[in-house]
Formats: C-alpha cells, sequence, structure tokens
C-alpha cells in the first residue's frame, strides 16, 4: 500500500499591511499577526515573508520571525511609487502561504538640490521691499513634480529670528509689506518641492527708505547767561524713525518786551545725532523768548518742537560754561568726608583717654591718723582715773538774779530790794599747745 505524505491548509493573512512611515528612500509595515483560532490555515509559523514591487515582478525583501509584525523596507529610491505585500510561513518545503492583499505608497523626494539664484531686492517705500528671483531647473527640484513653492525670510540684520512669507511656485516676485522705516533688513530665498525645503540662498541686505522725522522732543533750557542762552534737545524712539539726520533749524522770537517786527530768528545746527544742544548768543540780557527746533533729513523736515521759553540774565558769568557736575559732587562729598575724619579722631581719642585712666593704680588716701603713743598719755584727761566723789563750792553764789532786759515780776526775788545786773561769763575756754616731741614731760600751756 502506498504511503502518503500528510496534508496542510497554508496560512492566510487576508488584511494587506499598513504603512506606518515613509521617506526617500525607506517605508515601515505594519500587520496583524495570523491567529491559528481566527485565520485560515495550520499552525506551526516559522515567520513572514514581505515581498515589494517596484516596476515589475514581486521581489521577497525579507523574512521576520513568527512573532514580529512589523519590518523596515530600505535601499529604496526616493519619488518612487512601490507596492507592498505580506504572507505567513509554515514550517516545511511549501510553506509560504498567499500574499496578502496589497498597500502601495510613493517614497518622498530629496531636498531641492539648489537654491534660487538672481534674488534682488529693492525699497519701494518706507515700509515696503520688492524681491525677485529666478526660478530653479526643473531637475534641481529632486522631485516630478517639480517646486511647489519659494519661501521669502527676511528680518531686521542682526536679530537671530526672522519671519517667513511661502510664495506659489509660478511666482518670481513678492513685494514685502509692514516693514520699519529707514532700517537694514536681510532677505534669504528657499525652494521647496512637495517634501522637502533646499537649503537658503545668500543674504541680500536692503534699508528701507526714509520718511520725514518726527519732532525732536524732551527740548529744555539748561543754561542762560546774560547774553546766552543753551537749548537742549532729543529724537523720538526708535531712532531708525528719524531717518538720516543732516541737521537742526532752531528758531526763537523775542516776547518780552514784544518787538514791533516780531519775526523768528534762525539757526542751523549740522550735527547728525539722535541729541543735541547748541548756545544762542549775542543776545541783549534780561529778554524772554520762545524758542523751537525741527530736524532736518533726506526726506524733508519735520514739525516744529513744542515751545519752550528762554530768557536772558541781568548779571553773571557770561561766558556761557557751566559748573560741572563733578565739582558739585566734589564741593559736597569733600566736606563730608572731612567731617567724617574729625568725628573719627575724636572718638579714637576719647577711647585711648579712657583705656589710660582704667590701667592707672588707683592713688592712697593720706593717713591723717595721728600714731598712739604712751609717750602723749595724760592721767588728768584719763576718764578712768577721775575721782569718783561730788564736790560742792563754798564759793558759790545762792543769790537770784534778774535779766533786766526781760521785766518778768516772776524772777524777782521778793525778799530783797535790790537791783542786779547780769554779769557776762567769763571766757573759760582753754587752747592747749600741740606737746613738744623732745619734751620729756607732760607739760601744757595756758593761752
Amino acid at each position: 500500500m502506498p504511503i502518503t505524505n500528510p496534508t496542510y491548509v497554508l496560512p492566510v493573512i487576508d488584511i494587506a499591511p499598513v504603512i506606518v512611515s515613509t521617506t526617500s528612500t525607506t517605508v515601515g509595515l505594519l500587520w496583524n499577526a495570523w491567529s491559528e483560532e481566527d485565520d485560515i490555515g495550520d499552525s506551526a509559523l516559522v515567520g513572514y515573508d514581505v515581498f515589494v514591487k517596484k516596476d515589475g515582478d514581486w521581489d521577497t525583501d525579507q523574512r521576520v520571525d513568527p512573532l514580529t509584525t512589523s519590518a523596515i523596507v530600505s535601499n529604496l529610491t526616493p519619488d518612487t511609487d512601490y507596492r507592498f505585500r505580506v504572507a505567513a510561513v509554515r514550517e516545511g518545503t511549501g510553506g509560504t502561504g498567499p500574499e496578502s492583499p496589497r498597500s502601495d505608497t510613493i517614497t518622498l523626494c530629496r531636498k531641492p538640490s539648489a537654491s534660487p539664484t538672481g534674488l534682488q531686492v529693492a525699497a519701494i517705500n518706507p515700509k515696503e521691499l520688492e524681491v525677485t528671483w529666478e526660478h530653479i531647473p526643473s531637475e534641481s527640484a529632486e522631485c516630478r513634480s517639480g517646486v511647489t513653492y519659494y519661501t521669502i525670510y527676511y528680518a531686521p540684520s542682526g536679530l537671530p529670528s526672522s519671519n517667513s512669507i511661502l510664495v506659489f511656485r509660478d511666482t518670481s516676485s513678492y513685494t514685502v509689506r509692514g516693514l520699519d522705516t529707514y532700517l537694514d533688513y536681510t532677505i534669504q530665498l528657499t525652494a521647496s518641492n512637495k517634501d522637502e525645503e533646499g537649503d537658503k540662498s545668500s543674504e541680500t541686505i536692503v534699508k528701507t527708505i526714509e520718511e520725514v522725522a518726527p519732532a525732536p522732543i524732551n527740548v529744555a533750557i539748561p543754561q542762560s547767561t546774560t547774553s546766552s542762552f543753551t537749548l537742549s534737545w532729543s529724537t523720538p524712539l526708535p531712532s531708525n524713525i528719524n531717518g538720516n539726520i543732516q541737521k537742526y533749524i532752531i528758531r526763537f522770537k523775542q516776547t518780552d518786551p514784544v518787538l514791533v517786527d516780531g519775526d523768528y530768528k534762525s539757526e542751523e545746527v549740522l550735527n547728525g545725532a539722535f541729541e543735541g544742544e547748541h548756545t544762542v548768543v549775542d543776545l541783549p540780557r534780561e529778554i524772554n523768548y520762545t524758542v523751537q527746533v525741527q530736524t532736518v533729513n533726506g526726506a524733508g523736515s519735520s514739525n516744529w518742537s513744542e515751545p519752550v521759553n528762554a530768557k536772558t540774565i541781568l548779571s553773571g558769568d557770561d561766558n556761557g560754561s557751566r559748573k560741572p557736575l563733578s565739582a558739585v559732587i566734589g564741593g559736597v562729598i569733600v566736606p563730608i568726608v572731612l567731617i567724617a575724619i574729625l568725628l573719627i579722631t575724636l572718638v579714637m581719642y576719647r577711647r585711648i583717654k579712657q583705656r589710660r585712666l582704667e590701667t592707672e593704680p588707683a592713688a592712697s588716701p593720706p593717713n591723717n591718723a595721728r600714731e598712739t603713743s604712751s609717750k602723749y598719755e595724760n592721767p588728768v584727761f584719763d576718764d578712768s582715773k577721775q575721782d569718783p566723789n561730788t564736790y560742792e563750792n563754798p564759793n558759790a553764789d545762792t543769790h537770784v538774779y534778774q535779766d533786766l532786759n526781760t521785766d518778768t515780776p516772776n524772777y524777782q526775788n521778793l525778799t530783797d530790794t535790790h537791783t542786779y545786773q547780769d554779769l557776762k561769763k567769763p571766757n573759760t575756754d582753754v587752747t592747749y599747745l600741740e606737746p613738744i616731741t623732745s619734751d620729756p614731760g607732760d607739760t601744757y600751756e595756758e593761752i
């Protein structure tokens, strides 16, 4: 009896792979995994085959393991049509299942290989620039569809960021609007196909046209003398709005006392700076003036500034010089420094003096106490050796006396009709001399 081989059903993938990424040379694919429970075919898969078709027949590009359901197809040609399929493969000869439905895509174009040429930029008014260029050759577009659009990049010179404008491919000129007056702009141009933008062209720098400047601001009279006054001013910001300043014109008119003609006199200041100062000289003293200033650039003269009042003084410094700010500051700071030094010196002197007083030894008090010596002892003055008995003076006067200056009958002696006068008590104070050291005895002298 002949031996027959077992029959297997090949696995089938019935959904087309998904194209998940595309570049100019690669395409990324993703598909659903084959399932024994849900899909047709027998198990024991060994992998998946990826098929690619460019112009003619289908070619096997690669095989991936059964646990992988994605692949990257490489080494493709830019801007080219491709088709892709996937098949599940089981073990054994002839185990590749039928190919899935296909997915089509076109690889991307490379970026253009050339930049626009013939770039020219012209300032047509204070806020507009006209840009013109030449189209790049079709082969330089690196794409079958050619150039899709051009991009104009513009920015004030020196700034890192820039603005951009897209221009259709059939256009070779464009007017950039909304720019700032009298300012340098850097212009560049690129060409783009449907997928990539080319490199920027070389830079072209053009300045917009100036316009009439605004009137000066911050007009002031910082100084006046008996025969002059000084006028100062500045220009509005940003500075470019003033254009190319050629000069300033100052006009002034006497207001008090009023002249009969009352005409303005003017002087020109040939200065292109954005701030200015000018002194009008040879004026009579103590006269009032109204003063204005205007800016003149290549586009014309600005409006006159707001008027300010100036007056020459009656007397004073006539050389028009002003005291430097450094001299004023020095006149204030120097006295303060001197006072500070004086105070510091005084404080240090007091501290040094106090320290000296604290370090000197205290003076010993004088010893005024007299030394005690038996040499000066006298029994007469010794209380312990006095007689304890009491004696009566036989010569004592027993009469009663009346004070003549007091008329009091209570003090009269009724038995004695005589009148007595109070005698003054003799001075019985005794002064003793200091005993002489060489005296061997206790001798005292009554004075």
